[in-house]
């Protein structure tokens, strides 16, 4: 979209900024013009200003200047000014008054044989002069097209690399688009070469010639599966053109042609420019048009008339000349009424928002993405973690669930640098001395990582440095006797964590690990859930021996916070409190095992409304509605809260095998098991819209899934070997990847242990591992 901006003028560089063009993961991209008689427009991309711009992203960006600057010649967008020193990292190119190739077959179909191969010629010469200039693109896709009634023109060389640059990524980067990649870049980027660029054009030449790429597949794993295998789907490709796009595509880097081979064998059409159909020369008029009404509208609002000529033949009024430079030389997009200009196939021309990466990264030392993984949420009250306030002098509290509801969405602070600790980078640290392995979970207070084990002792680090700070005493037990392995994560209110363990709860003060109060479970019980909300610790207790209490007996337990100051017990439960507590709304919910949902009264512990029909393994608080799961019934249940009857069932016919994520971007994500055992793809996620209940999207997920979240509009998910991230949207560009690194010694054939549940603050992760770390790194 194309929104002219209001206000007050912005500059960064020279340059007046006019409309923001479009936004990604990394940055925003504006339609800008210096202040001089005559100047052309063109487009300004700018680092996001909430990103960690350290030295390495400069010395990135640095080399990303300098590999557009090599690069000129027929069909390639010039590289005009850019500074990868100023406070917030610029570039600007020439202004492409165009639509992408993506959008032009989106809205008018594949493109005539001939126009196909006039527009090959026209990107086969493009990719011969940035292979002349020692440049790879890496990213040649339908979106990095733009099209103009001269032909073509290549943009966007954000990832583009010198052949001989030193890599700066870290071991294991694979960049470039699911669906547009060579073999070899999926095998790993020391491997591409400009044979790799010439397979990707191959791709689009598909693309452009049937409305889909060769690789194309409803599963990303399958994508890049058929990519690895050579398995590409020409048969919708014209027979004149199925050679070249044949060869384009062959497996080994030295079968393919050159860049320059291939544009003389597609030349034979490319004389007489490309013969672009009807319904896309219209396009063209329709967006240069667009793009006058908006220049006009951004001139009537802003300038004083003047005579200079403009991109699209009309005469707006001449720029002021600046004023001086603003402290932040940044322009945020603005919200505001929309001009009669905004059209949404302008976001074509988002000529040089930065290329999303398929990143398989190890977390520690990963310098890839500083900070944002290609969200741009805007907040939402139920990312708010639990335990946090609107108050700004209050710390913000991360815990495993997200927030309060249980909803597992970190909210969009949980993509964004300034969320982060300050100084945060990634590191890696033994679970110190005296912490046990029987138990995990963790709790981000502020610049503070509390982590505990199974006996209710825990350790806090500095969460931007891995420092130790302190470690408390838990109970005295021997872990053999311990049941499995603890999950109840610990809870904070900001000031004291309460750490739970099947011996009883621990409260510590979060700055110095002093010990609060201490609470052991009664003797025979267990505590098997622990729950904070407003000053009140509440715990599930269960029976496990006849010592004081009949096998099985369960209760839930009240404590006043600031002190351990017993509150209440309830009535005996009929069975075990199954997950975890939820409290909402002056209620205690719990989901009891085999005996349906009882709804607490938070005051006395009575219950106030059970729903013994509806099983459910676990319970979420969204918005106005209750939401039950069970691994062994079909469907998300939407429970009213205050008479537990069904309202509605979501994803009808799928088990979940891990808890259901929703969020305030209006995304219920379900992950279900493959009961297809000699399938590689253990679980597949499926999402659905929360208002309407329609399908969105069903992806493969990490193999053996452990645990799913959401982070404003981005999903993360994490497995037993790798974690994966993606939009809520249905867009495959949004895909990245990250391995889980392995104990020293350890390969990827071995019974790797996985994270614990993370938590996901400004594009970071913290967790606990199963071979005895504690970690933090970039989220995928």
């Amino acid at each position: 979209m194309l929104d002219p901006l209001s206000g007050p003028p912005r500059h960064v560089g020279p340059y007046r900024l006019l409309a923001l063009i479009g936004a990604g993961g990394m940055g925003e991209v504006y339609l800008a013009r210096a202040a001089r008689p005559g100047a052309p427009l063109v487009a300004v991309k700018t680092v996001r200003p909430d990103l960690d711009v350290d030295r390495e992203f400069r010395t990135r960006f640095r080399r990303e200047i300098a590999a557009a600057r090599a690069v000129s010649g027929p069909g390639t967008a010039e590289l005009l000014d850019g500074d990868a020193d100023t406070q917030v990292p610029w570039l600007a190119t020439e202004y492409v008054a165009g639509p992408s190739l993506a959008e032009t077959v989106r809205r008018c179909g594949p493109l005539p044989a001939g126009a196909v191969r006039a527009l090959g010629a026209g990107l086969a010469r493009a990719l011969a002069s940035v292979h002349a200039a020692q440049v790879l693109h890496r990213d040649l896709k339908p979106g990095n097209v733009l099209l103009t009634p001269k032909g073509p023109t290549l943009i966007d060389f954000g990832i583009a690399q010198a052949f001989d640059a030193t890599a700066l990524t870290a071991a294991g980067m694979v960049v470039g688009t699911p669906g547009f990649m060579a073999p070899e870049q999926i095998e790993g980027g020391h491997a591409v070469v400009p044979a790799s660029d010439v397979f990707t054009l191959g791709a689009v030449l598909c693309f452009a010639a049937t409305g889909r790429g060769p690789f194309d597949d409803q599963e990303l794993a399958s994508v890049i599966f058929r990519i690895a295998r050579g398995d590409a789907d020409l048969s919708g490709v014209p027979d004149d053109l199925r050679d070249v796009v044949t060869d384009c595509l062959r497996r080994a880097p030295g079968d393919r042609p050159t860049a320059a081979g291939l544009a003389d064998r597609l030349a034979g059409a490319a004389g007489a420019g490309v013969p672009w159909p009807a319904p896309v020369l219209s396009l063209f008029a329709e967006h240069r048009e667009a793009v006058a009404r908006c220049e006009r509208a951004v001139a009537r609002a802003s300038f004083a008339a003047a005579d200079t000529a403009t991109a699209t033949g009309g005469r707006p009024p001449l720029l002021p000349a600046p004023p001086p430079p603003a402290p932040t030389p940044w322009a945020p997009a603005v919200s505001g009424p929309v001009s009669a200009c905004r059209r949404p196939w302008i976001l074509a021309a988002a000529l040089a928002a930065v290329a999303v990466t398929l990143a398989a990264v190890l977390l520690p030392g990963d310098d890839g993405g500083a900070g944002g993984n290609g969200s741009a949420d805007a907040g939402s009250s139920a990312g708010s973690s639990a335990g946090s306030s609107g108050n700004g002098n209050a710390p913000r509290i991360v815990t495993e669930y997200g927030n309060r509801g249980r909803t597992g969405d970190f909210g969009a602070a949980a993509t964004r640098a300034p969320a982060r600790p300050k100084g945060w980078k990634p590191w890696s640290v033994a679970r110190p001395e005296g912490l046990d392995d029987r138990g995990n979970g963790c709790v981000l207070v502020a610049s503070t990582l509390v982590c505990r084990d199974g006996k209710g002792a825990a350790t806090a680090l500095d969460a931007a440095t891995g420092g130790h700070r302190w470690t408390s005493r838990g109970f005295a037990a021997d872990a053999d006797a311990l049941q499995g392995v603890q999950t109840v994560a610990p809870e904070s209110d900001g000031e004291r964590v309460y750490v739970p363990s099947e011996r009883g709860v621990i409260a510590v003060d979060v700055s110095s690990g002093a010990e609060r109060w201490r609470k052991p479970a009664p003797s025979g019980t267990a505590v098997m859930g622990l729950t904070y909300a407003d000053g009140v610790v509440y715990t599930a207790e269960f029976g496990f021996s006849d010592e004081a209490t009949a096998p099985g007996e369960a209760h839930v337990r009240a404590r006043r916070a600031k002190d351990g100051r017993e509150l209440w017990t309830s009535p005996r439960l009929p069975a075990k409190v199954q997950h975890a507590l939820l409290a909402e709304g002056g209620r205690l919910y719990a989901a009891i095992e085999g005996k349906g949902v009882l709804a607490l009264s938070a005051k006395t512990g009575e219950t106030v409304r059970t729903a013994p029909a509806q099983p459910c393994y676990g319970l979420l608080a969204h918005r106005s509605s209750l939401l039950c799961w069970d691994h062994d019934a079909r469907g998300i249940r939407e429970l009213d809260p205050g008479t537990l009857a069904t309202r509605r069932t979501l994803a009808p016919g799928l088990e979940p095998a891990l808890p259901p994520v929703v969020g305030e971007a209006g995304v219920l994500v379900v992950t279900t098991r493959n009961p297809d055992a000699d399938d590689p793809v253990t679980h597949y996620m499926s999402a659905f819209d929360w208002r309407t209940g329609r399908r969105l999207w069903r992806y493969g997920a990490p193999q053996d899934t452990g645990t799913v979240a959401l982070a404003g509009k981005r999903v993360l998910a994490v497995g037993r070997y790798e974690m994966w991230g993606r939009s809520t949207a249905d867009d495959l560009d949004s895909y990245r990847r990250k391995n889980i690194p392995r104990p020293e010694g350890k390969t990827e054939y071995d019974d790797s242990l996985p994270l614990g549940a993370p938590l996901y603050a400004g594009g970071a992760l913290f967790a606990a591992t199963g071979d005895g770390r504690i970690i933090s790194g970039y989220a995928p």
